[in-house]
């Protein structure tokens, strides 16, 4: 990644009045060493996990808590254990820093019904440190957002589905993958949208495209490897999705959320990726966000080219500090 350097850390002219220098020559020193470059998340960060098993003569096994419960008896993690057979369990949190997701769900006789079970992590967004607002925080720090997963399930009934949502000051971006059976044929569908939160432009990347001779293949975007190589009716799978996002300064909000199912059967039914799921950011050379839920990613360090750019922060400084001691003396 070639990060774009944050509007204010460019010197427009060598002419421009003392003053507007002397800012220059401050936001030169932050930019460059990343001082004070980072952002907090508001207080409001929100996990929950949901699982349940229909139990053989009636009644749920049931862990975690719905969407319409009480929030505060919310947790990040349920597990819904009837057999080694039967259970649905799902996780969500952070590791290093980053936003990981574990979900499995398996269904065998005596279970008949439904296996299910559900997560959702919620970031309001991240705001300025309120000893930098408007001065130390990137106004444009550029952020790599990488998704991936993978994962394996039976042929028959397993369903999947994930949705994972961004919201910057300007753009919103969406991804979602889902793999859908029963009552359509077993394939791999979802997207990659953008839209403009200013002008409503969209843009949308489906999962399936096609070739110059008009056949439908899967699109380059996404990375998705998709078999059952010894066709045993367990498919295996995986994507890896990456883009590029600006902070803006402020208000970066996240969403996700994921769910499987199965119903039981005689010779079983599994949806399994458990520890699979990240979504992993890594911020421009010099930033650092961090967030009250746990997200923590701090940007590598800066190339020489950014030392070079705070020396000559330095550099105005000192012109500055020596031109006054004249003008004084």
């Amino acid at each position: 990644m070639t990060p774009a350097r944050p509007a204010f850390c460019r010197i427009e002219s060598s002419s421009m009045p003392l003053r507007a220098l002397k800012r220059a020559g401050v936001g030169l020193l932050l930019c460059a060493a990343g001082v004070g470059g980072s952002a907090q998340a508001a207080p409001n960060d929100t996990f929950r996990s949901w699982s349940y098993v229909y139990l053989p003569g009636g009644g749920l096994l049931s862990d975690g808590q719905r969407w319409d419960a009480d929030p505060s008896l919310w947790t990040a993690s349920s597990s819904a254990w009837y057999s080694e057979a039967s259970h649905a369990r799902s996780q969500i949190g952070f590791e290093g820093g980053q936003l990981a997701a574990k979900i499995e769900v398996s269904g065998a006789s005596p279970v008949t019904g439904h296996v299910y079970s559900e997560l959702v992590y919620r970031d309001q967004g991240f705001v300025c440190d309120a000893g930098s607002c408007g001065t130390a925080v990137p106004s444009s720090a550029a952020v790599t957002i990488n998704l991936r997963q993978d994962g394996r399930f039976t042929e028959g009934s397993a369903n999947y589905s994930v949705s994972y949502n961004l919201w910057t000051a300007g753009t919103a971006y969406s991804f979602h993958f889902a793999v859908q059976q029963g009552e359509m044929p077993l394939g791999p569908y979802g997207w990659f949208s953008t839209e403009n939160l200013i002008t409503g432009q969209t843009t949308q990347e489906s999962l399936w495209t096609r070739n110059a001779s008009g056949q439908p293949v899967l699109n380059p975007l996404f990375n998705l490897v998709w078999e059952d190589d010894d066709h045993d009716g367990v498919y295996n799978f995986s994507y890896d999705l990456a883009f590029t996002v600006a902070t803006q300064g402020v208000d970066l909000k996240e969403q996700l959320f994921m769910s499987a199912y199965v119903y039981g059967s005689p010779g079983g039914q599994f949806f399994d990726s458990y520890n699979s799921f990240h979504s992993t950011w890594t911020p421009e050379p010099g930033v650092t966000l961090t967030g009250a839920g746990g997200r923590s990613v701090v940007g590598p360090v800066p190339e020489p080219g950014s030392w070079a750019l705070m020396s000559a922060g330095l550099g105005v400084l000192t012109a500055i500090a020596t031109r006054r001691r004249r003008r004084h003396a």
